[in-house]
């Protein structure tokens, strides 16, 4: 059976990642440090320059942001294996107050 594994960010989570049951603690998955670092790094992007009534401050900030999820969403699967399906949840999509 494999496992799901979402790759979504959440005001003030600081590890997004997330298991059906909820979120994921980082020793719940095997994730290589490499990778932990990046996952952190992503989530720290997210909890400093996303405001939740406003989203991003430019266009060019969710553009960047999206691409960096999308890339760990596929090493994060290279890594963990054929025993997980890890998806992108990416729902902060506002920018500078409208919603893209």
């Amino acid at each position: 059976m494999r496992v799901r594994v979402r790759l979504m960010n959440d005001y003030t989570v600081d590890w997004p990642l997330w298991l059906p049951d909820g979120g994921a603690s980082e020793d719940e998955l095997p994730v290589p440090e490499h990778l932990r670092s990046r996952v952190r790094a992503w989530a720290d992007v997210f909890n400093t320059l996303y405001h939740y009534e406003r989203g991003w401050p430019t266009r060019h900030h969710l553009q960047q942001h999206r691409r960096e999820g999308e890339r760990l969403r596929v090493a994060l699967a290279e890594d963990l294996g054929p025993g997980f399906d890890v998806v992108l949840d990416y729902w902060e999509t506002g920018v500078d107050g409208a919603t893209r």
